[in-house]
């Protein structure tokens, strides 16, 4: 006798899940997805500004550089325009910032999120990440035409290497995200991180190669920058897009290797998190 006549009424029985690893993704990439259009509204829907900010942000760096270095009569260590030079520093950078900075905050901001099995922390942030990484090539795209009819500033200017480009974006994504889920796992022992990661990015911000180059510093303060991985990938980038530049000062591998460790860090602390019986959302 079936289970349907023994108890009428009952509902039948769910069908199998399936265990699939393609439906696994599928299921994951749903999630991201919404969990990107749910932070993109958070983010910058609450007021006529917040979508403008992500423009208005490094418009106002570069500007302020800009003007700092035609005071001085200062010129960038290459054949490119300020501006150009300037946005191929900031807009990376504060992708890479943003995703450490909002990994770090991506389980304690998220906890009723993550009370549903479906959602996972790794989930949120890799969705900050693509945000983030859309939000800067969107930017990017504004800068150029923008620079092209207000100042006269060719196409050309922004496209070197168009193999280096890809490889160098990619690398970035890759160091993103890399990052974002060490400092999500750090932040999940080390609830402060997120202030102190604040006062450290003031520092960086000086020295990962915004306003300069490796290959152009002297060999007494190139051989501290070097150990900074973010001034390599600032390095990366403008050799890659700026048609004029090519250094061979930069190492990929470490971009690489500093990545692949963070990430594993950030992973094996979220595993024994969940081992030790800590919820999600929970610091």
């Amino acid at each position: 006798m079936s289970s349907e006549s023994a108890f009428p009424g009952a509902p039948a029985t769910a069908p199998p899940i399936d265990r699939s690893l393609w439906a696994n993704l599928t299921v994951m990439w749903r999630v991201i997805f919404a969990l990107i259009i749910r932070d993109s509204r958070t983010r910058y829907g609450h007021s006529d500004l917040g979508y403008l900010w992500a423009l208005i942000n490094p418009l106002l760096q570069t500007t302020v550089l800009v003007l700092v270095f035609t005071a001085l009569g200062r010129r960038v260590p290459l054949n490119a325009s300020l501006p150009v030079f300037f946005t191929m520093g900031i807009l990376p950078y504060q992708f890479w910032h943003s995703s450490v900075s909002r990994g770090a905050t991506a389980a304690g901001s998220n906890g009723p999120l993550l009370s549903y099995p479906q959602v996972k922390v790794l989930d949120v942030v890799i969705s900050r990440v693509l945000l983030d990484f859309s939000t800067m090539i969107l930017v990017f795209l504004i800068f150029i035409v923008a620079l092209h009819y207000v100042t006269g500033e060719p196409f050309s200017s922004w496209f070197g290497d168009p193999l280096q480009m890809v490889l160098a974006f990619s690398s970035l994504i890759y160091f993103a995200f890399g990052s974002a889920v060490f400092s999500s796992g750090l932040a999940r022992v080390f609830p402060a991180w997120h202030e102190v990661f604040g006062y450290l990015s003031r520092p960086l911000w000086f020295t990962s190669g915004i306003f300069f180059t490796l290959q152009g510093l002297s060999k007494g303060f190139q051989k501290w920058a070097l150990i900074n991985p973010v001034a390599h990938m600032m390095e990366w980038i403008k050799s890659a897009m700026l048609p004029s530049f090519h250094s061979d000062v930069y190492r990929p591998m470490f971009i690489l290797t500093t990545a692949t460790v963070l990430l594993f860090i950030g992973l094996t602390i979220e595993c024994l998190w969940r081992l030790t019986g800590h919820p999600d959302g929970v610091e």
